[in-house]
């Protein structure tokens, strides 16, 4: 015996398809676990300065790499790279420490609008 079924979907539209793919593309991830290397940490009075320059020598030396400077209180910081792996981040600190032997890998949640550049 063979039973047929036919279904009608009907939809119509009052603005709930664009709130659909606007809530979508509001739940999906918007960043990837991945390593950066923190080539300064400082909370002295000339830490504001003391971090820009040292991205500045960074960003000279490495000019293919981005560069992060952050306040956490009460920390200036500055963090490089956009690693996707632990190895990609040991290859990159090996690099960094013949300018900032004090250099150590963290893990950062990375945007992907900053993995694209």
């Amino acid at each position: 015996s063979l039973t047929t079924v036919t279904n009608t979907v009907r939809i119509t539209e009052h603005g709930d398809t664009s709130t659909f793919i606007v809530r979508e593309k509001a739940d999906a991830p918007k960043a990837v676990n991945g390593f950066r290397v923190m080539i300064f940490m400082s909370n002295s009075q000339s830490a504001r300065n003391d971090a820009l320059t040292a991205r500045e020598l960074f960003d000279t030396s490495f000019p293919k790499e981005r560069s992060y400077v952050t306040y956490e209180n009460p920390y200036f910081k500055v963090a490089v790279g956009n690693c996707t792996t632990q190895e990609e981040a040991l290859i990159l600190l090996e690099r960094v420490r013949k300018l900032f032997p004090k250099a150590f890998i963290m893990r950062e949640n990375i945007l992907f609008e900053e993995l694209a550049k």
